[in-house]
């Protein structure tokens, strides 16, 4: 048997990502918590849809940078999956406005809907 050009490495040990993964399962209790595998066991991903919207290049230029300044607020490295990017941003904006107050019997435009919200 060939050995690979990685010597049985794995891509994520270049990069510094700790895994929760490894080469042979243990059953030591101290490595997972109840408490950490029920929340992700708890809050399923949903396959993520594209949608085409159009925002100031202001509003742009803010996600980007706000983006940019959570992902540099990390110490360890983050892996892919975890990373913050404008897209969660804006999907965090749409949970804020599912959980506000809005009538939104009484909403006919956005005016009307930064009104509700006092913005």
């Amino acid at each position: 048997m060939a050995k690979s050009k990685m010597g049985g490495m794995k891509l994520s040990q270049f990069s510094g990502i700790k895994s929760n993964e490894t080469e042979t399962p243990t059953e030591s209790p101290q490595e997972s918590t109840p408490e950490t595998v029920s929340v992700k066991e708890s809050t399923p991903k949903e396959k993520p849809v594209s949608i085409n919207i159009k925002i100031s290049r202001e509003q742009h230029e803010w996600l980007n940078d706000t983006a940019r300044t959570v992902r540099d607020n990390n110490t360890e490295p983050v892996p892919p999956g975890d990373r913050v990017y404008p897209q969660h941003l804006i999907g965090v904006a749409v949970e804020l406005l599912q959980n506000s107050d809005v009538d939104w019997s009484q909403v006919k435009n956005t005016e009307d809907l930064r009104q509700q919200l006092r913005l």
